[in-house]
């Protein structure tokens, strides 16, 4: 908002992801029927599209910069090709295709609406935001009563909830040396200060597609996202360079299971997994994520004084354990590139586009997986997730700038 002054800002992000799931036979998996190979194991693909817009306005008054915007910072959708092979079979359930024991239609949103304001004081610019958050997720699977993946006993699980948090933002930036260098830190809170609570509705069959009653249960989510540290610098040795470099720290290790209880009842389990006493618990999905580390760098170079080209190279560690790995939440460390353009149309607007690859490497954890347990009471015990994991996600980002 410093260096910009007033402007508005509208972005605009579509996004392409490429994954695979290859899965054999694991722990307290069951045999395939005869005549039903592939049912089960083999591999899982999907090709998803999704993205979102972003609107944004900044309105510079001497030192002091307000600030306000609407957009999705995280989220995404899942949806595995289905296997038609089985949709006339005596199991047609398998049609939704190896990974369905886990999920075969997943998706989840976070919309924030921010409002914020910055103060400079000399060389040193300090603000504040504060966030409210809208927030869905849904999660369509296979399951049976045993938690095996066991075709003869297969039914339908469906849970899809939603809530509203608000959280905030801190920042600080210092201009060490004038028009060259510059400092910046900020921190993210986490989306509602702790756990988050989303209610909405859980619905389950016992058998498909043999007509069983529909259960349905109004429910209550209990999950935490983390909270967000990142450390940047920028540096103009001359007119037509800059040079950028950033490193985040994401506290994923909040993320410790994604708990489902009746509404109005606690969401506690005890050590093996189980409802503990006096608790609503229906469904405990394990987690056990890591923090993560990020590091990224890059560069712009101006061709000409209406013409900016840049590029930037990032890493990233993986937050998902071998033992919780799934195809919901696959996850694994990355690399990114990043390739684009602005342009200075006429003075006051300007317009951009980028690309950036995130290409994920690939995991393997074939016996590691523990989501199978057998000591593991059955609201937790989940089909054994082991296998060979690999994606990569393709981003496109246009946007355009007008600044008073």
């Amino acid at each position: 908002g410093f260096s910009e002054g007033t402007q508005l800002f509208l972005d605009g992000q579509l996004a392409l992801r490429s994954f695979q799931w290859t899965h054999a036979m694991g722990q307290g998996d069951a045999p395939e029927p005869d005549g039903f190979a592939g049912a089960n194991y083999g591999t899982a693909k999907a090709l998803n599209v999704f993205g979102g817009p972003m609107l944004g306005a900044s309105l510079r008054l001497g030192e002091l910069v307000l600030g306000a915007a609407a957009y999705a910072p995280f989220g995404g959708n899942l949806h595995f090709a289905r296997n038609d092979a089985f949709a006339s079979s005596m199991y047609p359930a398998a049609a939704d295709g190896v990974a369905r024991w886990h999920g075969y239609e997943a998706a989840t949103m976070s919309v924030y609406l921010t409002a914020g304001a910055a103060y400079r004081f000399g060389p040193l610019a300090i603000g504040l935001t504060s966030n409210l958050i809208y927030t869905t997720l849904s999660l369509q699977r296979a399951q049976n009563l045993n938690g095996s993946n066991d075709l003869t006993a297969e039914g339908r699980s469906r849970l899809a909830v939603s809530g509203v948090h608000g959280s905030f933002g801190a920042g600080l930036m210092l201009e060490a040396l004038p028009r060259t260098l510059w400092l910046g830190l900020s921190y993210q809170a986490q989306p509602g200060l702790g756990t988050m609570q989303l209610d909405g509705k859980l619905e389950v069959d016992a058998t498909v597609p043999r007509g069983a009653v529909m259960l349905t249960q109004d429910v209550t989510m209990h999950q935490a996202l983390p909270d967000i540290l990142r450390l940047g610098a920028r540096l103009r040795p001359s007119s037509r360079l800059e040079l950028r470099v950033a490193s985040d720290w994401t506290r994923w290790n909040v993320l410790r299971t994604q708990c489902v209880a009746i509404q109005g009842q606690s969401c506690l389990v005890s050590s093996d997994g189980g409802a503990a006493a006096g608790s609503g618990s229906v469904l405990n999905l394990r987690r056990y994520f890591h923090n993560t580390l990020g590091v990224r760098a890059g560069a712009s170079v101006w061709l000409s004084d209406p013409l900016e080209l840049f590029a930037g190279l990032g890493y990233e560690t993986a937050a998902a354990p071998d033992a919780t790995l799934e195809p919901v939440l696959a996850d694994a460390a990355n690399v990114s590139l990043a390739l684009g353009g602005r342009l200075a149309i006429f003075e006051r607007c300007s317009l951009a586009a980028s690309y950036t690859h995130l290409q994920f490497l690939s995991r393997d954890n074939t016996g590691r997986s523990t989501l199978a347990d057998p000591d593991v009471a059955l609201i937790t015990r989940r089909p054994d997730a082991g296998g060979r994991y690999t994606q990569w996600v393709g981003i496109l980002n246009a946007n355009v700038s007008y600044t008073f």
